[in-house]
């Protein structure tokens, strides 16, 4: 993906892809996929770090176009968990959904580990030589 705009159009595409499935009724389907055996909220977590993870390291990709700085890092923190709290606020007066703490956690814990990666991503991609990049 090239350019800051593509990276944009990700982060907006992906956090309303997390606003989508954070709002619509999904325990069935992770109740099926987890076959009953009790891992419904192990795999729900799981999700939902995934989920964050990914967001967060777009958005920072997307705030400040693979530059390690302090809006990229601080910004997308800030939006990644500010999204994770919403969403579990929108979730409480749903009956077929659970406001839960937890939740707004390990999507914290996500976004922090997704800023991690890009941190690494961005410090390499800044030393490799002009000539490579492209």
């Amino acid at each position: 993906m090239r350019g800051s705009r593509g990276w944009r159009v990700a982060a907006v595409a992906w956090a309303a892809a997390i606003v989508v499935f954070g709002v619509l009724p999904t325990q069935g389907v992770v109740h099926a996929v987890a076959e009953g055996r009790g891992g419904d909220e192990l795999l729900t977590s799981a999700g939902h770090f995934a989920a964050y993870v990914i967001l967060a390291f777009v958005l920072a990709v997307a705030l400040d176009n693979w530059r390690l700085s302090r809006r990229a890092v601080v910004g997308a923190a800030a939006l990644a968990v500010s999204l994770g709290v919403a969403i579990e606020l929108v979730q409480a007066p749903l009956p077929y959904r659970d406001c839960q703490l937890r939740d707004a956690l390990v999507n914290a814990a996500g976004a922090a580990l997704g800023l991690a990666v890009f941190s690494v991503a961005a410090r390499a991609r800044a030393r490799r030589p002009r000539g490579r990049r492209g």
